[in-house]
């Protein structure tokens, strides 16, 4: 028995062609789409966005590593305490780096940003294994990845690379060893002090990203 006479045939089938038309979305972008893409007022996101998300992500993993070796105690969060036995020499920003509002260049300061990123590498080797708990291990592991990868788009952003210092692998060696050679409470300290001040290193760089 036949379902379709022949006189049916050619407009089912001109149905079924306009059902599967509908089915499947067209490949065309509708042309308010296409001309926003063209013609758009909105502000597209420069390197420096991507990298003040980085620095500002960058900021909040240290803070949370420091949270978590002072047990979330607010007075050993917010303590500067130097151990001096140690003589760090930490990088900072100074006025001469042209980071400061007052006399900012942005080509020396990116200098200055990319150098000190590269000196807090041994310190952030140095912080690997010494906490605790296996997910600020992971974390203080994280933060040296990401630090190392803020290096390479400042790196992009450097005219002259070859101003940046590099860290002599000799002194690095030696700082590592006098580190290490600390007893338990001073090497608590040592971190402590090393985050808060790559904390600050950071804030610093925030500000200068975002004059840039």
């Amino acid at each position: 028995m036949k379902f379709f006479s022949s006189a049916f045939l050619p407009v089912a089938f001109l149905g079924l062609l306009l059902v599967v038309a509908t089915a499947f979305p067209t490949s065309e972008l509708p042309r308010e789409d296409v001309e926003e893409g063209v013609t758009s007022n909105k502000p597209m996101r420069t390197t420096s966005d991507k990298t003040g998300e980085q620095i500002s992500y960058l900021i909040k993993e240290v803070f949370e590593l420091r949270k978590q070796l002072c047990k979330n105690d607010e007075t050993c969060i917010k303590s500067q305490v130097a151990v001096s036995e140690n003589n760090l020499n930490l990088p900072k920003m100074t006025e001469k780096d042209g980071c400061f509002q007052t006399g900012y260049n942005r080509d020396n300061c990116l200098v200055r940003i990319t150098s000190g990123l590269l000196e807090f590498q041994i310190y952030l080797k140095y912080i690997q294994n010494k906490f605790q708990d296996s997910k600020d291990n992971d974390r203080a592991q994280h933060v040296q990845y990401s630090s190392k990868a803020l290096i390479e788009i400042l790196k992009e952003e450097v005219k002259n690379p070859d101003k940046i210092i590099l860290p002599s692998p000799t002194a690095n060696a030696s700082l590592m060893e006098k580190l290490e050679s600390q007893n338990d409470w001073q090497k608590i300290m040592t971190i402590q002090l090393i985050l808060s001040s790559l904390e600050d290193f950071l804030q610093f760089t925030m500000r200068a990203v975002r004059k840039a």
